[in-house]
C-alpha cells in the first residue's frame, strides 16, 4: 500500500512539473509607460469605450466600428491615412482596468499574432497622477517584428496623445 502510495505521488508530482515547465515567461516587443494627469477611473472611462478610441487616437483614426460576432468582439478601424485594420478585442477587464486586443489583419508577412495591453493604475508617488502601461507582444519571425512595432508605438503615442489632451 505504501509503495502503491508512493508510485502515485511521483507520478503527480512528474505531471506537474511538465506543466510548470510549459510554462513561458512573455518578454515584450515593446513596452511604454504614459504619466497622466487624471484619476485612473477617468481614463478607464475613456479606454474601456471602445468606440471612443477615435477621439483619443490623436486625430489618427477617421472611423471606427465595433461588432459582435457571439461573444467575440471586434474593432474595426480606418486611419486618416487611408489603410484599415481589424483588432479582435480580447479582454476589457473592468477590476483590474485591463485592455488587451490582437490585430487580425492586416499582418505583415512573418507575424502570426500581434498583441497589445494597456493597464491603467494608480502612480504609487503622486496621487493626481495615473499610468497606463503600454505593451506589444509579437509571435513570429524576429525579422518581420520591426516594422510592426514602428507602427503600434507611434499609434500608442498617439493614444497617449490623444488621452492627454482629453483629460489634463
Amino acid at each position: 500500500m505504501k509503495q502503491l502510495l508512493t508510485m502515485l505521488l511521483i507520478c503527480c508530482s512528474t505531471a506537474v512539473m511538465a506543466q510548470m515547465q510549459a510554462a513561458q515567461k512573455i518578454i515584450p516587443d515593446y513596452t511604454h509607460e504614459s504619466q497622466i494627469k487624471s484619476t485612473p477611473v477617468k481614463i478607464w472611462r475613456v479606454v474601456r469605450d471602445l468606440p471612443q478610441v477615435k477621439e483619443y487616437s490623436n486625430g489618427t483614426i477617421k472611423e471606427v466600428n465595433i461588432r459582435s460576432v457571439g461573444e467575440t468582439r471586434y474593432r474595426d478601424l480606418v486611419f486618416t491615412d487611408g489603410h484599415k485594420r481589424t483588432d479582435e478585442i480580447e479582454q476589457v477587464h473592468e477590476q483590474y482596468k485591463f485592455f488587451v486586443f490582437h490585430v487580425l489583419e492586416p499582418l505583415p508577412t512573418g507575424i502570426t499574432k500581434a498583441i497589445v495591453t494597456a493597464l491603467v493604475e494608480s502612480s504609487p508617488n503622486n496621487d493626481d497622477v495615473a499610468v497606463v502601461r503600454w505593451s506589444i507582444i509579437l509571435e513570429g519571425d524576429k525579422s518581420a517584428r520591426k516594422p510592426l512595432v514602428e507602427s503600434l508605438s507611434a499609434e500608442i503615442g498617439n493614444y497617449e496623445a490623444g488621452l492627454k489632451k482629453m483629460l489634463e
